[in-house]
């Protein structure tokens, strides 16, 4: 009789741990597996975390074509009560880079939205090798999240991405917005280089703060007002186009002045006719840490903003409407704002959304029949 009883005992145990473990298990859902489109910050819906469609495979150069397979500016929103959320992904090119760390070339960034409206960053414990993984504990005794948004890496491409909760809750994906977005065409700072992770690119500070869809094509080196690109971005509606390429149109490019000039003008006349009423804007070079102890590059930014300023008050004479200048002043970068002399820090990246959150409230706030 005493060994019927534990006998018995130890299968209801046996029974007990084996629930436990089979009702503990994470539940996953793959974004690509939603039934609607859920990737937001591309012009384009498809399957892969890319930013340009594979139709654009051979109209764009290979290094171009490459960079748009790196996830910068995408984001996956979702409603879920779960306090615990889950990441797993890989990545098809190096961690890290020399200038730019792991959290931000190969990372994540997670915000849950409260319901009065407010954004809050929710720090990841992350685990970084052949398989990457992000564990969140959304649980606050302050403030209930009910929407929550995932940034994609910066600098590198997403692979076989999942996100896991705990059984008993449920995760849905919620579909992109459907208004026009701001559209930015530029360089490996508008990429993202070199923000810590990827909510601390200038886009994506935009993407929260104006509460807008913001596209993010900015191709590290490779930023350089080509017809192909431009093209692309003219067949799409926007609710502002922003040309920010003056970065990469740099001597060494094999571009002369003529060259810069003819793109600058080629780009903003196609755009305004096919987009008679969206504004354009056009943006300075912002400079180089090393400035005033290095004439050359100095007088590389420097020159290039002139010649800016210039087809800007030429195109404006020409009766160009709705075109607008984001000078490198109101930019204001300072020697500490750099990481390599180049590329902005964190603090770099929000002094460069300041700039452009006041300059597109400035033009969106005012009336378009000009």
């Amino acid at each position: 009789m005493k060994k019927r009883i534990t006998l018995f005992l130890f299968t209801w145990i046996v029974v007990f741990f084996l629930c436990e473990t089979v009702f503990s298990q994470t539940q996953w859902k793959n974004p690509l597996e939603a039934g609607f489109s859920v990737i937001e910050g591309r012009l384009d819906n498809f399957r892969e975390f890319n930013r340009l469609p594979e139709v654009m495979k051979d109209s764009v150069r290979t290094e171009v074509w490459n960079l748009s397979h790196q996830s910068a500016g995408l984001s996956i929103s979702f409603k879920t009560e779960a306090p615990k959320i889950e990441v797993v992904y890989s990545v098809s090119g190096p961690l890290q880079l020399p200038h730019m760390p792991s959290t931000g070339v190969s990372g994540l960034d997670l915000y849950g939205k409260s319901k009065e409206g407010t954004w809050y960053w929710l720090r990841g414990n992350f685990q970084f090798g052949d398989t990457i993984r992000y564990e969140y504990q959304v649980e606050s005794e302050r403030h209930t999240l009910e929407e929550f948004r995932l940034f994609l890496p910066l600098y590198n491409q997403v692979e076989n991405l999942a996100i896991g909760f705990e059984p008993g809750f449920s995760l849905e994906f919620q579909p992109i917005p459907t208004s026009p977005p701001v559209v930015i065409y530029g360089t490996s700072i508008a990429q993202g280089a070199c923000a810590s992770r990827p909510a601390l690119a200038w886009t994506a500070i935009l993407r929260r703060e104006l509460d807008q869809p913001v596209v993010n094509l900015g191709f590290s080196g490779n930023g350089l007002l080509e017809k192909e690109l431009i093209h692309f971005i003219g067949q799409k509606e926007a609710s502002l186009f922003v040309l920010d390429c003056l970065p990469n149109l740099v001597p060494g490019k094999g571009l002369s002045d003529k060259d810069i000039r003819n793109r600058l003008w080629y780009a903003v006349q196609y755009l305004r006719q096919k987009h008679p009423h969206t504004p354009i804007l056009l943006t300075d070079h912002a400079g180089y840490s090393d400035g005033e102890v290095d004439s050359s590059r100095k007088e590389t930014y420097e020159h290039l903003n002139l010649l800016l300023a210039e087809e800007y008050r030429n195109m404006k004479k020409e009766g160009v409407s709705l075109l607008f200048h984001l000078e490198k002043d109101q930019i204001s970068l300072t020697e500490e704002d750099f990481v390599d002399g180049t590329h902005p820090t964190d603090g770099g990246m929000l002094k460069y959304a300041k700039a452009y959150i006041q300059k597109i409230r400035e033009i969106q706030n005012q009336p378009f029949d000009q």
